[in-house]
């Protein structure tokens, strides 16, 4: 029995915390900070929602399968923490070992969970987390869109006004073209994560053809349509 104390602990339970983290690339947090359609933009307005698209971009590049390691590290620490020790390094093995050789995230899925509900719970759980982030991606990429068309409406107005120059208008085009390249990007993340989630459609019970995750698989793939359709409007302004 560990006679530690608990600030011990918890002490080396964050520090557990915080190198699986670390290690194996977190989900980053979610930014809901969304910049209204008609305020005025600015330049700290326009770098505020343009790194946060940076950001969500970067997040949908990690796939479901890190999001489901990083998640068995860290409950394995907060079980060393506060539940029975041996317990908790045994599910913390376990969980790391079938990551590291899985592969694949319906590999892990299926080495770390016996049963189909167990295996349903981890994916439903998956699949509101991405639909989450998912949904701050495309608030973020509308804020972008928003002040983007802005931006170049006001470079476009000035330069008939003889107040900018054609150098001015090919830097807003430019960095316009970096924001439809984020925008790629996280649609290309979301597109692989989706595929990594469909896969997991027969580890489900399938009654009558049915599936109990197809609405969220609907949902998943409506997201993706709407981040399309955002990057089509921006591109359409090029």
């Amino acid at each position: 029995m560990d006679d530690r104390p608990l600030a011990t602990k918890l002490t080396a339970g964050l520090t557990l915390m915080a190198l699986g983290l670390a290690g194996c690339g977190a989900p980053a947090p979610v930014v809901n900070d969304p910049i209204p359609a008609t305020a005025n933009v600015t330049p700290a307005s326009a770098a505020r929602a343009e790194a946060a698209l940076r950001r969500q971009a970067a997040a949908l590049q990690r796939t479901i399968l890190e999001g489901a390691i990083v998640g068995a590290a860290v409950g394995g620490g907060l079980g060393l923490v506060f539940g029975d020790d041996d317990d908790a390094r045994r599910g913390l093995q376990l969980g790391l070992l079938a990551g590291a050789t899985a592969g694949t995230y319906v590999a892990f899925v299926q080495r770390r969970y016996l049963t189909r509900g167990q295996r349903l719970k981890q994916i439903k759980a998956d699949l509101d987390r991405n639909a989450a982030e998912m949904r701050t991606t495309i608030q973020v990429m509308r804020d972008v869109l928003a002040l983007q068309r802005q931006e170049l409406a006001d470079v476009k107005a000035r330069l008939a006004a003889g107040t900018a120059s054609n150098a001015d208008l090919q830097a807003e085009l430019a960095q316009a073209r970096a924001n439809l390249g984020e925008m790629q990007k996280a649609i290309a993340g979301a597109t692989a994560r989706q595929s990594e989630l469909g896969a997991t459609r027969g580890l489900t019970r399938i009654r009558n053809g049915a599936s109990p995750i197809d609405a969220d698989l609907a949902t998943l793939a409506a997201q993706i349509d709407a981040m399309k359709q955002i990057a089509n409007d921006l591109s359409s302004q090029l």
